[in-house]
């Protein structure tokens, strides 16, 4: 008889669940699609995982109706019993047993804290046990634990707080993988906090060993680097590190529109560009990341587009640039107008002749003007030199 194939063993879950994070911000927006399968798709978390502070402080009154007394009472009596099972494995841990025991049973407490969604006492039960933890890589766990609890529920201070912890932690050691993990942290702060160069640097040097998807998914995750990336960083690094990416490309088509919107922009195909811009703000705008940031990526990404496009030319018409972009000519010159005004853009409209003179050049022009400026410079210095030596 053949013996049967060993079952693969699950992951082991993770906890906070950020995807509740992201159907809570969902439900807050006005345009949620699909509302009420979210919301019941909540209430399910909620009550498998016994989320009773999460319920009451974060869901209702406002998020998913009126609070429902029954499952209020029903999780407050599954939670109480629960917690007084650890607290007894707490208590015969530190009569009993030694460190590691004890280390666990309070990890065990702060992990029950953790998934209930009760954050004040989470953190708390991650220090208790942070202080019996001895080895570097179960420190840097339980530090990215609460990193992500600071993340879960939006707290800034709290990330900064705890990703300089960790950096400290891993200056005694540490392995590459909690290593890695740690820059996709930092770049998802980074990118809240709209250091997106930055951002954009950790998450393109993570992405071929990308093992943090207890905090994001690997999709989600490139669809965050390719946005930050395309606002934050030069050509040749966009080609290199996204549109020839192996990783990118085998997850890309997953984010609608993502792909067209970066191949568009990166092969100066414009037309498609403005075209696929809408519905990739929608994707902005219904992210719990970057949806504070929407009227800055809009910003940044025309402003890049119309750069490109103008460096190639030393004039072109309006109705040409507005024909290129699929758009009317009066648009163009109010968008052109207001990033020349505020000192983005360096270039000319000429109203009557309906030109823009531009002024824009690509970094190998600059090198070149510079080159040759200093260059005019040594011939000068050396010329003066000769005079004296033949004085």
């Amino acid at each position: 008889m053949a013996e049967r194939p060993p079952e693969e063993e699950k992951p082991a879950e993770t906890y906070p669940i950020m995807a509740l994070a992201q159907k809570r911000t969902m439900l807050m927006s006005e345009g949620c699609p699909d509302r009420e399968r979210i919301r019941a798709e909540m209430l399910a978390t909620v009550r498998e995982k016994g989320m009773l502070p999460y319920y009451e402080k974060y869901l209702c009154p406002g998020v998913v109706g009126p609070p429902d007394e029954g499952l209020k009472a029903q999780l407050q009596k599954q939670n109480e019993e629960e917690q007084a099972k650890l607290e007894e494995k707490i208590k015969d841990a530190k009569e009993n047993l030694g460190d590691i025991e004890i280390r666990d049973a309070l990890l065990a407490k702060a992990t029950f804290f953790n998934r209930i969604g009760d954050k004040d006492q989470a953190i708390k039960g991650y220090e208790e046990a942070f202080a019996k933890t001895v080895g570097v890589g179960a420190k840097l766990d339980n530090i990215l634990t609460v990193i992500r609890i600071a993340f879960f529920f939006d707290d800034t201070a709290l990330m900064k707080k705890h990703i300089d912890r960790a950096k400290t932690e891993l200056g005694k050691g540490g392995d590459w993988e909690r290593r890695n993990k740690l820059k996709v942290y930092e770049g998802i702060y980074l990118m809240i906090s709209r250091n997106w160069k930055e951002a954009a640097k950790l998450f393109l040097n993570v992405m071929p060993t990308f093992t943090a998807t207890e905090l994001v998914e690997f999709k989600d995750f490139v669809f965050y680097a390719v946005i930050v990336a395309m606002v934050s960083m030069d050509r040749p690094t966009v080609r290199n590190q996204l549109v020839s990416s192996p990783e990118v490309l085998s997850v890309i088509k997953e984010t609608p529109n993502l792909q067209e919107f970066l191949e568009s922009y990166f092969y100066c195909r414009y037309k498609e560009f403005m075209k696929s811009f809408v519905p990739v703000v929608d994707l902005i705008r219904a992210d719990r990341y970057l949806m504070r940031h929407v009227k800055y990526f809009m910003r940044m990404m025309r402003l890049n587009a119309y750069r490109q496009f103008l460096a190639s030319y030393r004039s072109v018409k309006l109705e040409a640039m507005a024909s290129e972009f699929g758009v009317s000519a009066h648009f163009i010159d109010n968008e052109l107008s207001s990033f020349i005004s505020s000192g983005k853009l360096t270039c000319k409209i000429d109203k009557v002749a309906g030109v823009v003179e531009s002024n824009e050049s690509d970094s190998r022009s600059q090198v070149y003007v510079e080159i040759i400026k200093q260059g005019d410079l040594l011939l000068n210095k050396m010329q003066k030199l000769s005079g004296v030596i033949d004085m």
